[in-house]
């Protein structure tokens, strides 16, 4: 896994695309995820570190739990893999 891919819909420029990296490590619990945030120019998702037995359906469970907390989900498109 090297990425994922996310689409939303916007309401200046009708539809975004942004990258988030997927981060695999072996020196934390196998079944953990991890967000990594960015601090500038704004504070928001750059990556995630996940262990090593972490699969894609929960990723993207992880990623709609994180959309739903931030006000988001109603205007995600799509969310994909990309390898």
């Amino acid at each position: 896994m090297t990425s994922i891919w996310i689409e939303l819909k916007c309401p200046d420029h009708g539809l975004e695309r942004f990258k988030v990296r997927i981060i695999k490590k072996y020196n934390i619990k196998p079944d953990e995820i991890t967000p990594k945030f960015r601090t500038r120019p704004k504070y928001e998702l750059s990556s995630i570190v996940v262990g090593r037995n972490v699969q894609y359906n929960q990723l993207t469970d992880y990623l709609v739990r994180y959309f739903e907390e931030t006000g988001l989900k109603d205007r995600v498109l799509s969310i994909r893999l990309q390898v």
